[in-house]
């Protein structure tokens, strides 16, 4: 069957396909034939189907890069067959196996599968499916999260009612009308529901699947917030934030099509480059007990730019998987991005974060552009480095930091600045309080007072709890930890003012904060002006503790501080 936009994509074959899921019911697709082998999924939203403007639109701009796509209508939607059922999730995902398994039998190779999250009314559920494969089958390499929701029970009380747990306990069912849809909710269905977990599956996606979430500011249904705890848990993920877009992405479907189609290009293309080389190797002649994996990749692109750069106009940076010890020999692990410059700055994430976190990989793939090599890590007891998770670790965070500066300068490097992000950012001042040897530190909205929250974050008779028990129990998003009396007071005690004081003169210091951050006030960077030395303060206006909406503009404040930095220092080397 002939494409409608056949003027549009000349030469591209649209055909209709009908696949048996494992119920028996005819699953009905549109297949966007370009002749590759290589085939993208679209997975529709809820209370949609495959010819959604989305959907259509995604298919198109794939097509037009030569990769084909087959957008298909879940069982009970569409053309498909099967019944409508409010909590089907698994059961999409289970059709998304049947759609892959037949292409495989047709000796195509699925490479990728996209779900957009569509609403019924206040409950979005259908961008989660393609993270539910991910996690359950893990056979995929590529997975697009677009507007996906992470917190699956909001937005129930609006959509059955205040006493909705009551009214399906006493009737077994809820009957819910929304337009000329109808459908009914059993207690069945609700529960299978609720005992859905994004953060238990999130954590289950193979590392080596990479993962996009792409989300709109103005998204309506799903709010940002849902899109940053993705690019919490998930191991392998890049965010791509669209500014302005609703959950339709009715004024931004080229932004839309545009961050899609390059990440999945890039992801092929990386693919392609690791099976045409030998990317595992290991230094059998070297004493250090590090492991080096080549990841020929395109520079990781950031949330920022990913919309922004077509692949072939982004050099090839080279990253390697680093393992270096520290003092209590815990391994930490790293990813260095090589641009073959002898300097590299280290980047630090902060609490409960890792060196994944959107904000270093942002940092990272804009030092890469300026050519200056960037090695990000996770600290001991966080992401993949060995350890156990700490509340108060700051200064075992500086002597992990230590560990991986002396590693470099092993190897004949000159770490030339670091930089940390929220308790990051106090690592890095303690750490050039201490050893004194860097002349370049980026304080991102690091906290001076450690006493500022506390009574916000435990409650205000937090001091008699802990005597009490000895412990405080905390929990935070999906991550729970235990708070021990001595861990509290270690934090109490610690002195942010008198450490700063004592960075050298010759020491830059940058502070970045954002002037509306939620969790560290602006106040914590002025007091940091007033008592480092060597001080340079930027605040960007508008921008949140996690720098949302404003990578750019702080790579940008970053990226010039450094490099200002390293010029100084080669007209005044001796200095």
């Amino acid at each position: 069957m002939a494409y409608s936009h056949t003027a549009q994509n000349p030469g591209n074959e649209q055909r209709r396909v009908i696949i048996t899921n494992e119920h028996g019911e005819k699953l009905v697709g549109r297949l966007h034939e370009t002749g590759s082998k290589e085939i993208v999924v679209l997975c529709h939203g809820a209370e949609s189907n495959k010819d959604d403007n989305i959907m259509v639109n995604l298919a198109a701009a794939l097509e037009k890069e030569g990769i084909s796509a087959f957008r298909f209508d879940f069982s009970g939607n569409g053309e498909s067959e099967g019944s409508f059922r409010f909590n089907d999730l698994y059961r999409e995902a289970d059709d998304i196996h049947s759609v892959i398994r037949h292409f495989s039998g047709e000796n195509h190779i699925v490479c990728a599968i996209l779900g957009h999250s569509k609403l019924i009314q206040l409950v979005n559920l259908r961008g989660v499916v393609v993270l539910l494969y991910a996690s359950k089958y893990r056979d995929i390499r590529i997975v697009v999260n677009v507007s996906g929701r992470y917190d699956l029970t909001r937005g129930l009380t609006e959509l059955f009612g205040e006493n909705y747990m009551e009214k399906i306990k006493k009737d077994g069912y809820i009957n819910i009308k929304r337009g000329d849809v109808e459908f009914r909710v059993t207690e069945e269905d609700l529960m299978d529901f609720l005992r859905i977990d994004m953060h238990e599956a999130c954590l289950k996606i193979d590392k080596d699947c990479r993962v996009l979430t792409v989300h709109g500011t103005d998204d309506e249904i799903n709010p940002l917030t849902d899109a940053l705890e993705f690019a919490k848990f998930i191991p392998n993920h890049r965010l791509r934030i669209i500014e302005g877009a609703d959950h339709r992405y009715t004024s931004h479907q080229v932004e839309l099509a545009s961050t899609v189609v390059n990440f999945v290009k890039s992801a092929l293309q990386q693919d392609e480059l690791t099976q045409c080389s030998s990317n595992i190797s290991t230094d059998p002649e070297s004493s250090s007990p590090q492991v080096r994996i080549r990841l020929i990749s395109k520079a990781s692109s950031t949330a920022s730019k990913m919309a922004d750069s077509h692949s072939a106009q982004i050099p090839v940076i080279e990253q390697q998987r680093v393992i270096i010890p520290n003092k209590h020999r815990e391994k930490l692990v790293g990813l260095l991005h090589e641009t073959e410059s002898k300097e590299i700055v280290v980047l630090c994430h902060g609490f409960r974060s890792s060196k994944d976190y959107r904000i270093m990989v942002s940092l990272a793939a804009a030092l890469e552009k300026e050519g200056i090599s960037v090695f990000r890590f996770d600290f001991s007891g966080n992401g993949e480095s060995e350890g156990s998770f700490e509340y108060s670790s700051y200064h075992r965070g500086v002597d992990d930091l230590h560990a991986v500066i002396r590693h470099f300068s092993g190897e004949n490097r000159a770490v030339s600045a670091i930089l940390g992000h929220s308790k990051g950012g106090d690592v890095v001042l303690l750490y050039a309080s201490k050893y004194r040897d860097i002349r370049i530190v980026v304080n991102v909205s690091g906290r001076c007072d450690m006493k500022r929250g506390l009574a916000e974050r435990f409650g205000e008779d937090f001091m008699e709890k802990i005597k009490k028990d000895g412990y405080i129990d905390f929990k935070t998003g999906a991550f729970e930890f235990r708070v021990t009396e001595e861990e509290l007071m270690d934090h109490l005690n610690m002195n942010m003012r008198e450490p700063c004081r004592n960075i050298d003169r010759e020491c830059r210091v940058l502070t970045v904060h954002g002037s509306a951050d939620n969790l560290v006030p602006v106040e914590d960077a002025s007091e940091f002006d007033e008592i480092i030395p060597n001080h340079r303060l930027q605040i960007i206006e508008g921008a949140d503790h996690g720098y949302t909406v404003h990578q750019t503009e702080l790579a940008s404040a970053v990226v010039k501080f450094i490099k200002s930095g390293l010029e100084e220092d080669k007209v005044a080397p001796n200095r």
